[in-house]
């Protein structure tokens, strides 16, 4: 089955593609041939003094996903219904650093900063969204770890529509409404990490709160159903 494949940017490094090309190419495990310039994706990064422990809500228009992290994190949602916005809260009681950066195509559209004790920051993306939408269901979730910073290539699909990025590790990737929210349809992501990184990509694929599957090399297959 041909599938529709979207070409997003994330992080800092881009796809060579989006600069104007249809299709991606040998590269592509999904070989989609000729598909339409999409626009870029916009994904929210969270950074400030490393270590920085920090609770999160990420909402588009259709889906809410509730995050604990540390700083630095790329989240990025695949399949979004935007406008899109995140509120993250440090969890800790003093000074340190916690920033959301939005990054769009290829570079910073805004950022949101903080010191304060147990301080909060905000993002948004393509506009102003009104309420937070309710949490998803089911709740997809990838989490991507490798080497400070190592670049990775993904495709994360369902049964119809796959989407390729790139971008930095830690990363968590939602993937909104999949299948139309089945909770019994094909999910799957294959990740490759860049040539130059050192270090294997650990992923881990969450499904409504449970661990399906967990892979760890250079080139990782992860999926559900």
């Amino acid at each position: 089955m041909w599938k529709s494949v979207h070409y997003s940017a994330a992080a800092l490094i881009v796809l060579a593609v989006l600069c104007g090309c249809n299709g991606f190419g040998s590269g592509n495990a999904t070989q989609p041939g000729s598909t339409p310039n999409v626009a870029a994706q916009t994904s929210f990064r969270m950074l400030g003094n490393i270590g920085t422990p920090f609770v999160a809500t990420v909402s588009d228009q259709r889906s809410s996903w509730v995050l604990q992290g540390v700083v630095p994190l790329n989240v990025i949602i695949a399949n979004g219904n935007f406008p899109a916005r995140i509120v993250a809260t440090k969890l800790t009681n003093d000074n340190a650093l916690l920033s959301v950066e939005v990054i769009s195509g290829f570079g910073v559209s805004s950022i949101s900063s903080t010191f304060a004790n147990y301080g909060m920051v905000v993002g948004s993306l393509n506009g102003k969204l009104k309420a937070f939408a309710p949490p998803a269901s089911p709740d997809v979730r990838f989490y991507v770890n490798g080497p400070a910073n190592g670049v990775f290539n993904a495709t994360v699909e369902d049964s119809t529509t796959a989407y390729v990025l790139q971008s930095r590790a830690p990363c968590v990737i939602f993937y909104d409404s999949p299948n139309n929210n089945s909770l019994t349809g094909h999910v799957d992501g294959l990740f490759n990490l860049v040539s130059g990184a050192s270090g294997p990509l650990a992923i881990d694929l969450n499904f409504d709160g449970a661990l399906v599957q967990a892979g760890g090399g250079g080139t990782v297959t992860v999926k559900i159903n």
